[in-house]
């Protein structure tokens, strides 16, 4: 698996969950060594054109409603849908141009991620990290900031150590080394 040694999950986690539903459901650009990835069956498709989320976070919210009002395609979705595209637009217009910052680096770092390493953040680790007490979650942030530094050999070694997963859950201990490998975590204080 590919590693990023930048990504802390808890801002991936914000930026999963503030994203627009494009962006998760796009189809990621075509790679030699892998096959393309479609959105599961289950999930609704946006019908969005993949450069419209970048187009419409660079408007300010006039330009954004006009853009959208003046768009056959957009006035073409169904009602709820294009509800979700402006609730999730003023979530972004709301946020601080840091926030901002931040979910667009995390755009970026699910764009590298393999069609295989996004399904697993998108549908393991997520909705595992989602349902933690916050409690826990510093717990394994805590771990993570351990193992950010290390080497592959000493990285391991201590995801075998008992020790350092003591108070850990057997579920809590199968995210750490997913998260682990993904290099996911905050950098170390």
């Amino acid at each position: 698996m590919r590693r990023f040694s930048q990504s802390g999950i808890a801002v991936l986690t914000a930026a999963l969950c503030l994203l627009p539903a494009s962006i998760l459901a796009q189809k990621p650009r075509p790679r030699a060594e892998a096959p393309i990835e479609r959105p599961p069956a289950d999930r609704p498709r946006p019908n969005l054109p993949p450069r419209w989320v970048e187009r419409l976070q660079g408007m300010t919210p006039a330009e954004q409603e006009k853009f959208l009002n003046n768009n056959a395609r957009f006035r073409s979705l169904p009602p709820e849908q294009q509800t979700r595209i402006r609730q999730r637009l003023q979530t972004w217009n709301n946020l601080s141009p840091q926030q901002r910052q931040t979910l667009q680096e995390r755009e970026r770092v699910l764009e590298q991620m393999t069609p295989e390493q996004r399904r697993y953040v998108r549908q393991t680790l997520l909705p595992r990290w989602q349902s933690l007490p916050q409690a826990r979650r510093q717990v394994l942030l805590g771990k993570l900031r351990d193992l950010h530094s290390l080497s592959d050999s000493e990285r391991a070694a201590r995801l075998n150590d008992e020790s350092f997963l003591t108070g850990l859950s057997p579920d809590e201990r199968q995210m750490l080394r997913g998260l682990s490998n993904l290099r996911v975590g905050p950098p170390p204080a």
